[in-house]
């Protein structure tokens, strides 16, 4: 249904960029806001979402790393998507009001955080094929 090379990756997650760089387009960002960011630039620019933005049972304020898949869809109507994407963006400024993102985690925490988000793309990947 899918074809995994025309899938884009959008990350901030350098164990995700690191395991898929060969097999996927890979934008590697700095930041969970920069991938929504730019999942909702694609998502406009008439892709879809093959992964939840807010995939994972953490709160966007929980954790600093996101991963989200995108697949070009050229005319199809995407609205479903804008309206998920544009919520996202919305429920994660609301968390940061409430209780801010901490800006650097301990190198182990970090990586168990690293870790929940690679195994959530490495459970959708198969699926894309």
């Amino acid at each position: 249904m899918w074809e995994l090379e025309k899938a884009i990756l959008i990350t901030n997650n350098d164990r995700v960029h690191e395991k898929y760089k060969d097999q996927l387009e890979i934008i590697l960002l700095r930041t969970y806001e920069e991938v929504l960011i730019k999942v909702r630039d694609l998502v406009y620019d008439r892709h879809v979402l093959l992964t939840h933005p807010q995939a994972s049972s953490l709160k966007p304020n929980q954790t600093p790393y996101r991963s989200v898949v995108v697949y070009p869809r050229g005319e199809d109507d995407n609205t479903k998507d804008i309206m998920l994407i544009e919520k996202c963006l919305q429920v994660y400024y609301e968390w940061q009001k409430i209780a801010p993102t901490p800006e650097k985690y301990d190198d182990r925490i970090a990586n168990d955080f690293k870790t929940i988000d690679l195994s959530v793309v490495e459970s959708i990947i198969p699926r894309i094929c």
